[in-house]
């Protein structure tokens, strides 16, 4: 059975994921997010393909939206999802720390076709919003970054159907820090999702240690499911 992971807004492929790499090898397929804006419209073929005929689907951040979306279009190919630290604050509107989140980013995405508004000013702040260091980017990587960024629909903006978690097992990893992923993740569990805290590395939970055992674990217990 294939494993796919999904990036987040920043590395793509094996960087995104280098403890998982390095522990899985040949077993996995990095691919990339083909539309910057993931919206419903732009379910992604090339997720679907890697994961057919079925296999096990595991994203990161905004990678999750696009995971979420597959799986809630094609749930026969969806063996399983693994969400790490998802954003889907749509679904949590009138939580305390969605408000803030979406109160510190909506002014960005406002701006972001003032050309006054410089890409260090939009890159800064996004990854401030989201908890994330400010990158150290060189002039280049920082207009990759602000391109990607100026094309990228909010999360708020994407309808997220939270039954699919029930309907697809599905296993939601966060840092625990009572943030706006600690409030997506309890949301989903009410649905059905597994929930896992993997404290210690912010908002790159896939960086701790225990992440691909964690992961290998939650797989096993899927496919024990569907064999009885």
């Amino acid at each position: 059975m294939s494993i796919v992971f999904l990036h987040g807004t920043g590395s793509a492929g094996p960087k995104a994921w280098p403890l998982q790499a390095a522990a899985l090898g040949d077993e996995v397929h990095f691919v990339r997010r083909v539309h910057d804006g993931d919206h419903p419209d732009h379910v992604q073929p090339v997720v679907i393909d890697a994961l057919a005929p079925r296999g096990h689907l595991v994203a990161h951040s905004y990678g999750c939206v696009s995971a979420v979306l597959a799986a809630t279009e094609r749930p026969d190919v969806v063996a399983s999802l693994v969400l790490c630290e998802p954003p889907f604050v749509g679904l949590t509107a009138g939580w305390p720390e969605t408000d803030a989140h979406v109160a510190a980013l909506a002014p960005l995405f406002e701006r972001r076709s003032d050309p006054t508004f410089t890409d260090l000013e939009l890159s800064a702040g996004f990854a401030t919003a989201v908890g994330m260091p400010v990158p150290d980017f060189t002039p280049d990587q920082l207009a990759r970054s602000a391109a990607r960024l100026r094309a990228f629909t909010p999360a708020w903006l994407i309808a997220i159907d939270p039954t699919i978690v029930g309907r697809v097992p599905t296993l939601v990893v966060t840092s625990g820090t009572r943030d706006i992923y600690d409030e997506v993740a309890h949301l989903l569990e009410g649905h059905g999702a597994t929930r896992l805290v993997l404290p210690g590395h912010g908002h790159r939970v896939q960086d701790h240690p225990d992440a691909t055992a964690a992961f290998r674990r939650f797989w096993g217990s899927t496919a024990s499911d569907e064999a009885q």
